[in-house]
This record gives C-alpha cells, sequence and structure tokens, in this order.
C-alpha cells in the first residue's frame, strides 16, 4: 500500500466495477432478474462506502504508553499491518461473493456461451 488515497481509489474502482458490469449485463441480456442485479449492485455499493471507511484508522495508544520510540514504533507497525491484512480479507471476501452472485444471474445456457467465448 503506497498511502491511504490509492487504496480507496482502488477500492472505489473494483466495486465500481463490478457495478457497472452488472447494470451492462443487465442491459444486454433478457433473461437476467432486474431484482437480483439491484441487489449485487447494493451490495457493491455498501461494500465500498464500508470499506473505504475503513482505511482511515489510528492506532489506539500513545508514545507514552512504551518504553521507548523503538517499542512504540514496532507495536504502531504490528498494528497497522495486523489491521489492513483483515480489511485486505474481507474486501476480498465481499468481492468473492458478489462475483459468485453474478454468476448466479446467469443462466446455464449463457454460462456455456461465456465458456465458448472464453476459449
Amino acid at each position: 500500500m503506497s498511502n491511504k488515497r490509492n487504496l480507496k481509489k482502488n477500492i472505489k474502482n473494483a466495486c465500481g466495477n463490478i457495478a457497472g458490469e452488472c447494470i451492462y449485463a443487465s442491459f444486454r441480456l433478457e433473461d437476467l432478474d432486474e431484482n437480483s442485479v439491484e441487489s449485487v449492485v447494493s451490495k457493491a455499493v455498501l461494500l465500498q462506502i464500508t470499506t473505504v471507511d475503513k482505511v482511515s484508522t489510528k492506532f489506539d495508544k500513545t508514545r507514552k504508553d512504551f518504553a521507548d520510540e523503538q517499542s512504540y514504533r514496532k507495536a504502531r507497525r504490528a498494528y497497522f499491518k495486523e489491521y489492513y491484512a483483515a480489511l485486505y480479507k474481507e474486501f476480498a471476501d465481499g468481492i468473492n461473493s458478489l462475483v459468485k452472485e453474478m454468476n448466479d444471474m446467469l443462466t446455464p445456457e449463457q454460462k456455456e456461451a461465456n465458456k465458448k467465448e472464453a476459449n
């Protein structure tokens, strides 16, 4: 992670791409259920909002809570490393569930057509 601004942009882009693909598929394919498309788009928006809100966090301890500067920095680095690893896992799980829902919206015929186009 280079900085929080780029992380937030990447989160917004990923969720926006999922929502855009759903909307595109709803216009292109006739057999899709509009309610399921709206559901996936809503979940993508909610995932984006909650994840972007969680990006900005603070270390809950101060320098005075530690014996020296080195131990403070070490604890701070460990905290952020663990926090952002958990945030990444939560976001990845959310994206994976959205993609699964998107695939479940397709008819079996459309899935076969997509497989043939991919090969």
